[in-house]
């Protein structure tokens, strides 16, 4: 089991998402998700592309969207305990960039959602640091 947000947990998305049938996006897109915590942000980026989907820790590309959150959200959110909606109407998820770059690929990220499902069961939480 890795735990959230870590270099392995990132390292399974990956695998899970390169894996995962249907995640070709044509154009191109980079989405980041920023996790900020007392003890220093962390996060992650999922990239999108005509090959397929990859995952990487936050920074290795600029992104085209960020979404910014709390850590607790950030845990309900993978876990699916909340919408991303939902948390954007609380105020507890933030949109930077060009969200609207999203619009058009609902397929693209339910199969994402269902190439990474089998590293959402198993993450642990983050410890508090």
């Amino acid at each position: 089991m890795a735990e959230f947000l870590s270099d392995e947990w990132v390292a399974q998305l990956d695998a899970a998402a390169r894996s995962g049938p249907g995640l070709a996006s044509d154009p191109p897109l980079v989405v980041e998700t920023l996790v900020r915590a007392p003890g220093g942000d962390s996060g992650y980026q999922v990239h999108l592309s005509p090959g397929g989907a990859s995952v990487t820790k936050a920074g290795a590309a600029t992104p085209d969207v960020v979404l910014v959150t709390d850590r607790a959200t950030a845990w309900a959110l993978h876990r699916g305990d909340l919408r991303a909606q939902d948390a954007f109407a609380r105020g507890d998820l933030k949109v930077r960039g060009r969200p609207e770059l999203l619009s058009g690929r609902a397929d693209v990220f339910a199969a994402l959602e269902r190439a990474v499902a089998p590293v959402r069961a198993g993450t642990t939480p983050t410890a508090d640091r």
